[in-house]
């Protein structure tokens, strides 16, 4: 039975077992509030920044999704500070998000359980998650996108944003950061390692890849995205690369998920092909 409007805009909680963490968890889930395609809904997998949670994008993003398609059903799954991964301290996020999450949505929800009406993507380290576990299994993401990524934290030694600490700073300090990813030359790091990833894709059986950056961001953030950019365009993976003025904050990665979901949710994109800018500074 499909869920009535009033509770689609308000989004509904779906509990369900998690045998890969060893409990019960709660994703947040946004249905659209019309019938179903006859293959079902697309779905699209929104991963939270460091720190947030199943709420993150819905309370930040005041809306944004409601008007952005009328075929895609949205999960929202949280990992607090854990990176959507499984890590040096055990806890196994990416075996839970596909072993546990997306089957048990697609047992429940009437959506298309082909590759082809997968998205995942996210900002900051929800964006890095979700360009490594599309590249990390191949065949189960059709597309992929990443705002403000923050990739390459494998090689991340101390505390790069020490001087930052006074402010709002959204990234993780030494102690959380080594919590997850273990010491340098870990296992957990050479298994996440966004070069290494990039390097193994298979050019034309990767997912359609977009990635974003506002020019205000963390400086290290920005030439992240740049370098990943650039170890695309080596590796030979299709992608699509902008910047556009905006910092490291909520407001401009609701507006920039807007512009990426908008491009990967067309018709017609089942990859990007000549026809989509390599890159963009704007």
């Amino acid at each position: 039975m499909l869920i009535p409007r009033s509770e689609v805009l308000r989004g509904s909680e779906f509990e369900h077992d998690a045998p890969s963490l060893g409990r019960k968890k709660v994703a947040h889930v946004q249905v659209p509030s019309g019938r179903p395609p006859l293959a079902g809904f697309r779905v699209c997998y929104l991963l939270h920044s460091f720190g947030g949670d199943r709420h993150s994008w819905a309370r930040q993003g005041d809306g944004f999704l409601t008007g952005l398609a009328s075929d895609v059903l949205f999960v929202f799954p949280e990992s607090g500070r854990r990176w959507f991964m499984n890590d040096a301290s055990g806890k196994r996020y990416e075996d839970y998000l596909l072993a546990d999450l997306i089957p048990t949505i697609e047992a429940t929800y009437p959506v298309d359980r082909a590759a082809r009406s997968r998205i995942i993507g996210g900002f900051s380290m929800g964006g890095a998650g979700a360009i490594h576990l599309a590249l990390r299994n191949p065949g189960v993401f059709s597309r992929a996108f990443a705002v403000a990524g923050a990739f390459y934290a494998s090689e991340r030694q101390g505390d790069p944003y020490a001087s930052m600490r006074g402010g709002a700073c959204m990234m993780p300090t030494e102690q959380e950061h080594d919590r997850v990813w273990g010491p340098v030359g870990s296992e957990v790091r050479r298994a996440y390692d966004t070069g290494r990833l990039i390097e193994g894709a298979a050019a034309g059986r990767a997912p359609a890849l977009a990635l974003e950056v506002g020019i205000e961001d963390y400086p290290r953030v920005v030439e992240m995205n740049r370098r990943v950019h650039r170890a695309l365009d080596a590796a030979g993976v299709a992608h699509t690369y902008e910047e556009h003025p905006g910092d490291h904050g909520w407001p401009y990665a609701t507006r920039a998920a807007t512009r990426l979901l908008g491009r990967l949710l067309e018709p017609s994109t089942g990859a990007p092909d000549a026809g989509w800018p390599s890159a963009r500074v704007g």
